[in-house]
């Protein structure tokens, strides 16, 4: 089994891409993420072998494309996309159910400290699942405190 950082094989990964409806950048995401994420009717259309990136642009529809410009749209998701969806009960942090309405209820209560809190313990105790319930297929602990930013 070849060493996985081992130099003596260089495989070149976009890690951006332009999208191709907003040309935007869009950072690259793990198959794994749009398997989960797909309706079953659009992962059927899906190509494993390309590479996958994420458009986090909120005035564009779409959330995935891949190297060949195939997109893949907000209606062809399972879950609504926090970049995308303006409604309070849309997720932020998808792995432990904090939604807009709820950190802002922290936040208005005088513990904004609490939802990074409980998502730090979490990620700690090796509980975060986010390349399989996050859209963007990383870490949510940037929307969170950046959410929580623009309302204090």
């Amino acid at each position: 089994m070849a060493d996985c950082c081992s130099n003596s094989v260089e495989i070149k990964i976009e890690s951006v891409a332009d999208c191709p409806y907003c040309q935007s950048k869009g950072k690259s995401v793990k198959l794994i993420t749009l398997k989960s994420m797909l309706e079953p009717s659009s992962l059927e259309t899906l190509n494993a072998k390309e590479s996958h990136y994420f458009c986090s642009n909120e005035g564009c529809d779409v959330v995935y494309f891949d190297t060949l410009k195939k997109a893949y749209l907000v209606s062809d998701l399972k879950v609504a996309v926090y970049q995308k969806d303006n409604s309070s009960n849309t997720p932020i942090c998808y792995c432990f159910d904090w939604t807009k309405a709820k950190i802002s209820d922290y936040v208005e209560s005088g513990n904004a400290d609490k939802p990074v809190e409980h998502i730090r313990q979490n990620i700690k105790e090796n509980r975060c699942g986010c390349e399989v319930n996050n859209p963007q297929g990383s870490c949510c602990l940037g929307n969170v405190t950046a959410f929580i930013k623009g309302l204090t």
